[in-house]
């Protein structure tokens, strides 16, 4: 009989409601039609003798009634008797009992804790008002996605279109403003946001109000909404905090809302304060740093929306074709933009979980048909004693949903520990949504995934041992072999779990691979012994250009003589920590180019010998030096590709550039090597580096060189900054080799758990390989005995129980490397340097699983050497 018209089978022996309503309907007809004969007999007309029939009956619902609470307590009392029998037999054999549930709780636990984070991640919507509707808007350039948005623009996207019920924005600018309030000095992540980003966020302030239109006016008013952390640290959680102000450079801020406690959004952000029409900074079209943040109108989808859109930025095109020639804006759904960063790395953690499940399913499955091979006596002395197939059928499933419920109760602790060890490794916190938790739905997830695993590994198992031929079994015992059909079963097994197993390896050879190519990534720079930190300083206190300039010098003069320090610089964007901020440049003496002509380089204002410090080589020219100050005249050293690509022709040494929007030529004075400023994973960037002297920034990164630890050289450092100036904050201390290890963090974590979850895949197939092939022996035993009696070489035994087993591994394999090659796709936005079908990836997989598979298979072939053909005769 086909497996599936089985299960169709044992489930109408096991819940046959129909069957048994039926049953109730024709006793009660039969019994209401033999009273009604009795009375006819009696002399009454046939309608009244059926009238007396129903009454005396009691009506029909009310006998149907009766005899089904009869018979659900009878199956209550069924199943409790089950129960109580399957406790007993636990009891009987308690290692069995440990080493099935241990096997479940593990890949239940891990499969629920996975399930909680899927469900934060990627399936519970934003905590926002109908998140749905929520989009958000990044600038596009010659068709790909190319970042933030220009103010200007904003603003005609938000007055032009008619697809949103709101269309806000927001800047993140990672200005840590320096606060002063009470003579206290406080660094405070400050944003930026248009009035309606909140009320398009559908977010109210638990206390004040929010920004509204009248404060976007032209020179409006100068508030801002706090965050709630800021309110409780700085106020107490005091009602008076709004109306107080806040110092930002001097200028005072009134505070006129707080914000809920669990709000985050995009950024971790302390204060918001407005953006108007006119500052303070992206007053240009091609100055972009805006993210567009939208609510659609009710009733209008994605794509009427980006059509909207679209008509709109090709009219600005036409408008103002010097800035936007090749401009567009990409709406996309706002909750999948915000779990982009960790979208793959959980989707693949869930799928490593879910086949270690299958595994440990397809293990406890394979345990528990060669248990019931064993109990075929039992249950056939049963059978001839008179119990039905469906009683026995109900009593194993019974038996495989106990120990499955308990596995997943163990199951519950084991996902708690795992998900507090996710909550540790993956930025989950950092996505500004609700963090993962063990709530009703998961533990309901839990409870369907025993239930779905008892029935999983139960009722094949518990159709085999009660197929029909019972009888024969009460004659021969255990001695009668197991059927071809059952040792295929329990191959097959074998075989999925084998290639399950080379999925897992194979993902993690390949992401092991893309680790090592990161690691081994010329950054174009030296990040060892690097002390890394931000100075900011109150522009107030330091309130010309020169004044900067003096106390940064200063400051460097002090750090170089301390014990330990080879060299000292400072720059307004460090690499990898401080990221992007490109800005256009082009030969001096041409027209402007047009945006989709327009070269672009990483612009950086650094100190003189900065190059030394971070160990970026000169490679021809000269650094920046201490005369090139706010007098003197402008010069930038350039990266080799920007000075090849503004000057293919001749060297850009002596030549003149244009930078940004600054109406002044540039310089250059010297060519540096390239290095890898936005992440390590990218590629090199082209930079320009100009004085910092000639900018006179208020805030810097430092970068320190040392002969021994870079942080034992935060507090001296820390020490001479605030000698210097009692207002100025040193803040972010790090290492340098600290925060490049951190950009490898996420891509470990999941390796380390695709690795775990690998070897205990590993592990579980050898456990059911060996468990195939051991019982394989004890069930062949009386055959191998006469093998043996006979003159059978005990290495061709041995030989051909390996031989079995690897059969079964290199099978596996093969269906295996099938699923793999299309499988390992889903690696592709995590891998690095290899690609999803990379042989050496492959290849350590195939060897380590053949050596884990040889061994397993050994174990148990190895026993028919040591048996004794005389004693197996003997015991026949």
């Amino acid at each position: 009989m086909p497996l599936f018209a089985r299960i169709r089978s044992t489930y109408r022996l096991l819940f046959a409601k129909e069957a048994m309503e039926a049953e109730l309907d024709a006793e009660l007809a039969s019994y209401v039609e033999m009273l009604t004969a009795e009375k006819i007999e009696e002399g009454l007309d046939p309608a009244e003798a059926r009238r007396q029939a129903l009454i005396e009956v009691g009506g029909t619902e009310q006998v149907k009634q009766a005899v089904r609470e009869h018979r659900v307590g009878s199956a209550l009392d069924a199943l409790f008797v089950d129960v109580r029998f399957t406790l007993r037999g636990i009891r009987r054999s308690p290692a069995f009992t440990a080493v099935v549930i241990l096997i479940l709780a593990i890949g239940i636990g891990a499969t629920t804790a996975l399930f909680s984070t899927l469900d934060a991640v990627l399936l519970r919507g934003l905590p926002f008002e109908r998140p749905e509707e929520l989009v958000i808007g990044l600038k596009t350039s010659k068709g790909r996605l190319n970042g933030p948005v220009s103010r200007p623009d904003y603003f005609d996207f938000r007055d032009r279109s008619r697809s949103f019920a709101q269309l806000a924005a927001m800047g993140n600018f990672k200005h840590e403003e320096l606060v002063s309030n009470d003579g206290r000095p406080e660094l405070l992540n400050m944003g930026f946001a248009t009035w309606n980003l909140f009320s398009a966020l559908g977010v109210n302030p638990v206390l004040g109000r929010s920004f509204d239109s009248r404060d976007e006016a032209v020179g409006g008013a100068k508030v801002v909404v706090i965050s709630h952390r800021l309110w409780q640290a700085r106020y107490a959680g005091s009602a008076d905090a709004v109306g107080r102000t806040l110092d930002f450079d001097g200028t005072p801020y009134e505070i006129v809302g707080v914000l809920p406690q669990r709000f985050r959004f995009l950024f971790d952000i302390d204060v918001w304060a407005l953006i108007d029409r006119q500052g303070p900074i992206d007053l240009v079209r091609d100055s972009h740093s805006l993210v567009v943040v939208g609510r659609l109108r009710r009733g209008v989808s994605l794509a009427q929306a980006q059509a909207d859109v679209d008509g709109i930025a090709a009219g600005l095109r036409r408008e103002f074709p010097a800035t936007n020639d090749d401009k567009g804006l990409w709406l996309g759904d706002l909750h999948r933009y915000m779990v982009r960063g960790v979208r793959t790395a959980t989707i693949v953690l869930m799928a490593t979980t879910a086949f270690v499940l299958l595994i440990a399913c397809g293990n406890v499955a394979g345990l528990l048909l060669a248990r019931g091979q064993r109990r075929l006596p039992e249950l056939a002395m049963r059978s001839a004693l008179g119990a039905p197939r469906y009683r026995l059928l109900r009593q194993l499933t019974t038996e495989s949903l106990v120990l499955t419920l308990v596995a997943g109760l163990g199951g519950i602790g084991i996902a708690w520990l795992f998900q507090r060890l996710l909550l540790r490794l993956l930025p989950i916190g950092a996505l500004g949504i609700d963090p993962p938790r063990l709530d009703g739905s998961a533990l309901l997830f839990a409870l369907g995934v025993s239930v779905a695993c008892g029935l999983l590994v139960g009722i094949v198992p518990a159709l085999r041992s009660t197929s029909a031929g019972l009888a024969q079994h009460v004659v021969a015992g255990p001695r009668l072999s197991e059927g071809v059909r059952g040792t295929r079963l329990r191959s097959g097994l074998v075989v999925v779990q084998v290639a399950l197993s080379v999925l897992l390896l194979v993902g993690t050879a390949l992401l092991a691979r893309s680790l090592g190519r990161l690691a081994e990534v010329d950054l174009g720079f030296d990040a060892e012994n690097l002390l890394t930190a931000r100075v900011q300083i109150q522009p107030n206190d330091h309130p010309t250009i020169d004044e900067r300039g003096l106390f940064y010098a200063a400051l460097l003069e002090k750090v170089e003589a301390m014990p330990g320090v080879t060299s000292a610089a400072a720059i307004t964007k460090l690499p990898i920590i401080s990221p992007w901020q490109d800005w256009p440049v082009w030969p001096a003496g041409q027209a402007r180019p047009l945006p989709s002509e327009t070269r672009t380089a990483m612009a950086r204002w650094a100190t003189p010998g900065y190059f030394r410090t971070l160990g970026i080589p000169l490679i021809r020219g000269r650094d920046l030096a201490a005369s090139d100050g706010p007098s003197s005249p402008r010069v930038v050293v350039v990266s080799e590709s920007v000075a090849r690509g503004l000057f293919p022709d001749r060297d850009a040494l002596g030549q003149s550039v244009e930078i940004g929007w600054d109406e002044a030529p540039w310089r250059v004075v010297g060519v540096v090597g390239e290095a890898r400023l936005n992440g390590i994973h990218l590629e090199p960037n082209g930079a320009m580096y100009m004085p910092a002297a000639q900018l006179g920034a208020s805030s810097l990164w430092l970068a320190v060189k040392t002969t021994g630890d870079p942080m034992a050289l935060a507090a001296p450092v820390r020490e001479a900054v605030r000698r210097l100036d009692p207002h100025a904050l040193l803040s972010r201390e790090a290492a340098m080799a600290s925060v490049v290890d951190g950009q490898l963090g996420g891509l470990r974590v999941v390796i380390l758990s695709l690795g775990l979850f690998s070897a205990i895949a590993v592990l579980l197939t050898a456990i059911g390989l060996y468990g195939l092939l051991a019982y394989d022996v004890a069930r062949r035993s009386r055959e191998i005995g006469i093998r043996l009696a006979v003159g059978a070489a005990p290495a061709s035994l041995v030989r051909r129980f390996v031989a079995r087993g690897l059969g079964l591994v290199a099978g596996g394999m093969l269906l295996g490397v099938l699923a793999a090659v299309p499988g390992a796709g889903i690696l592709r936005d995590l891998l690095y340097g290899v690609g999803p079908a990379d042989p050496l990836s492959f290849a350590w997989a195939f060897t380590f699983l053949a050596l884990v598979g040889l061994v397993a298979c050994l174990v148990p072939a190895l026993r028919v050497t040591r048996l004794d053909p005389a004693k197996v005769l003997r015991a026949e």
